[in-house]
């Protein structure tokens, strides 16, 4: 099975204001967590980021518990991610590929991927003059509004 990264800030994390104290402070971005979904129909998916993987697993865990429970939230430990059909798994450190169907995880490890979702990628066309001048233009979506 191909797999996909998904960059934690600015693509599932809102991350409107930067990365201000290192905290996770934004709500999600519209529709991510459906998208997750539909993506680990065909593929296994973990999120990379420069955040501590537990820092993300427990905004994950708020958010969800919030959409789907309001003010019944139950342990933690058993907590999986209901109507998505999915659960959440810091890969450890020695994993090197990422192929667990079903579990979404989280990283700080650029693993090999199919593809990479990212808010501030340049796509490399094989034309490095080309690559400059996206890179001399770039801006992020959040940017471009």
């Amino acid at each position: 099975m191909q797999t996909i990264a998904i960059d934690f800030d600015g693509v599932i994390h809102k991350y409107s204001k930067g990365w201000q104290d290192g905290t996770c402070y934004d709500e999600h971005v519209e529709g991510v967590f459906e998208a997750i979904q539909e993506l680990m129909k065909t593929y296994t998916v973990f999120i990379f980021s420069t955040r501590k993987p537990k820092q993300i697993k427990q905004w994950l865990l708020q958010r969800i518990m919030e959409m789907e429970m309001g003010d019944n939230p139950h342990d933690p430990q058993e907590w999986s991610w209901g109507k998505y059909g999915y659960t959440c798994q810091i890969i450890p450190f020695w994993v090197k590929f990422w192929n667990k169907k079903n579990v979404l995880g989280i990283t700080r490890k650029k693993l090999p991927a199919m593809c990479y979702i990212d808010d501030r990628a340049v796509n490399f066309q094989g034309d490095w003059n080309r690559t400059l001048l996206d890179v001399k233009n770039f801006k992020t979506y959040t940017e471009r509004r």
